[in-house]
């Protein structure tokens, strides 16, 4: 491929920077900062636009420092590590800037002026309470080359929290250990901050035999950091060894959430089942959920819904102050968690459903179902064809929590069709070192700029 001097004019959704040829072409490059001049090499020619890698940074960014981590480049994760904090937040928010500026809508080009300043993430390093590591054919866990099934084995990762590193370097010199993952495709390490320790879950390609249950055993009698281990896979059920110190049957994993200035006068215990989704940055997560209350603006006359609710980690918080709540949720054990973390909080407002949420909603929009609040949070797909029934389901406020500001601004798209206003953008920092941003939107109904 021929290689071409290209200069970096901004980042864009994806962790791309993006350059033109001579010829006006669109050239996407991974790993650079704007303002940079660099010699690339192309990669991919596609419609429309080419993929190159820089071979040679020509002018360099005042912004971009030694990425600490030795991995850096053939690991696929940090695609940010190169860039200095401060200016990663501006990337993120220039980026969601971009995709506002290039809609087609009027009335998102207009929302740039509410965008706030990204919420930085109290640690930059050392947040993530979950790691999933892939098993390469020689038995070693690590992470995935960019865009390629490849698998780059790691010791330890500059983002996981110091209790999986050091319980992933203790695993390693166990010989059990290696054991089990001749039949592992992929292994999770999750931390119970309740007591500091690891849960290790190995996805088996079959099903587990006495022997792989009696290595676990030994595993987890060995290492004190491990609290249990769990065998998962398609054609059994979740099974393993745990401490003797551990309840008999019990497979949550629980934090503490501090008292909201403004909201919550009292500590709320969350717990969720070791297979569930919980935010992988724990100290973020408060501010997640602070910023959410505040839009919400929850008081003991508001009824709200929660959609996609999961284990409860808006729903709680904000049944704590609210007439009543609604939760729905599509997985049968966040369901089952969200009832619990409602009955630990003596909560007696709430109730909780497992339900497709677009079958749901439109059936509460049918039977005239009406909600103060409405509060969503998606997976990265976001919520395609659901504006409607939100419109019908909401009397004052709709707070939406993206993960993706692709499909938020899609389906920001939509609800302003719908007959909501945009009143606030709140972007956080949930992932550092990496282009991924969290963004909490207000809207309203029937009001205007």
């Amino acid at each position: 491929m021929s290689d071409a001097l290209l200069n970096i004019e901004k980042i864009v959704n994806g962790g791309y920077g993006l350059a033109r040829r001579a010829n006006g072409q669109i050239v996407l490059i991974r790993h650079v900062l704007p303002g940079e001049s660099v010699r690339a090499r192309i990669l991919l020619e596609k419609k429309g636009f080419a993929e190159a890698a820089a071979t040679e940074i020509l002018t360099t960014s005042p912004h971009r420092v030694p990425p600490p981590c030795p991995k850096y480049g053939t690991c696929g994760g940090c695609d940010l590590q190169y860039c200095n904090y401060e200016q990663q937040l501006q990337i993120k928010k220039e980026i969601i800037v971009d995709l506002l500026q290039r809609s087609p809508q009027s009335a998102l080009q207009q929302a740039v002026p509410l965008l706030a300043a990204p919420i930085a993430s109290p640690q930059v390093f050392g947040y993530r309470q979950r790691l999933r590591l892939q098993i390469d054919e020689n038995r070693r866990p690590g992470f995935r080359r960019f865009h390629t099934h490849q698998c780059v084995p790691i010791t330890e990762c500059l983002l996981a929290r110091t209790e999986l590193n050091r319980a992933l370097q203790q695993l390693q010199e166990q010989s059990p250990f290696h054991k089990i993952l001749a039949c592992t495709t992929e292994l999770e390490l999750l931390l119970n901050s309740s007591n500091a320790r690891v849960v290790c879950l190995f996805h088996l390609s079959r099903k587990p035999r006495p022997a792989d249950m009696k290595l676990a055993e030994a595993l987890v009698a060995t290492l004190p950091a491990i609290e249990k281990i769990e065998f998962h896979g398609q054609d059994f059920l979740p099974c393993g060894a745990t401490t003797k110190d551990k309840e008999s049957g019990n497979n949550e994993l629980s934090f503490l959430l501090p008292p909201f200035p403004g909201h919550t006068d009292k500590p709320i215990s969350l717990a969720w089942e070791t297979g569930g989704f919980c935010q992988v940055n724990l100290a973020q997560n408060i501010q997640l959920i602070q910023t959410a209350l505040d839009f919400c603006r929850p008081d003991a006359e508001t009824t709200v819904l929660d959609l996609f609710c999961g284990m409860g980690n808006f729903s709680i918080p904000l049944a704590l102050q609210s007439a009543s709540l609604l939760g729905i949720e599509g997985q049968g054990s966040a369901i089952r968690c969200a009832r619990k973390n409602s009955d630990q909080a003596s909560l007696t407002n709430t109730l909780f459903e497992k339900s497709p949420i677009h079958t749901r909603c439109q059936t509460l929009a049918a039977e005239g179902k009406i909600f103060d609040c409405v509060l969503i949070d998606p997976p990265r797909q976001g919520a395609p064809g659901l504006a409607p029934y939100l419109a019908a389901l909401t009397r004052k406020r709709l707070v939406y929590v993206s993960c993706d500001p692709a499909t938020l601004c899609r389906d920001l798209g939509e609800l302003i069709q719908s007959g909501f206003t945009i009143k606030k953008l709140q972007p956080l920092d949930m992932f550092p070192q990496t282009h991924h941003i969290e963004t909490v939107a207000l809207l309203e109904k029937g009001t205007h700029y």
